[in-house]
């Protein structure tokens, strides 16, 4: 499956609100977003795709990922409909579909997850102008 990445990684990179959110600190200080594997998608036999936060700059690949805070797991069908094809907004897709995810309880982390997601679905190919 062709998945542009570089066009995923320069929409997060970019998006001004989510740049806010990666610099927030908490309430002692230091920064909120933890560095690592934040983000990643398990493609039933395709390699993951990993989004990750350096502490400066977001990162898209596509590699197993290391301690990663959300995976959400599907087949190609699935990322195919929910991502590049007609289908409800990204979090009623969720909803519908909850045992396919996991995520360490963290506000923060989960909204930065989510936003991902849901510029992944904006910027990918059909997903535009919903």
């Amino acid at each position: 499956m062709e998945i542009n990445l570089e066009k995923w990684a320069s929409v997060l990179r970019t998006d001004p609100g989510l740049q806010e959110r990666l610099q927030r600190l908490d309430p002692k200080g230091y920064p909120a977003t933890q560095k690592g594997d934040l983000l990643c998608i398990k493609l039933k036999n395709d390699t993951p795709i990993v989004v990750r936060w350096d502490g400066s700059e977001i990162q898209v690949a596509r590699r197993e990922a290391k301690k990663p805070f959300c995976v959400w797991t599907m087949d190609e069908e699935t990322f195919t409909k929910l991502f590049l094809g007609t289908c409800p907004p990204l979090l009623v897709a969720m909803n519908n579909n909850q045992d396919t995810i996991t995520m360490e309880a963290d506000h923060h982390h989960g909204a930065l997850a989510l936003s991902f997601m849901v510029l992944l679905q904006e910027s990918m190919e059909g997903g535009e102008g919903r």
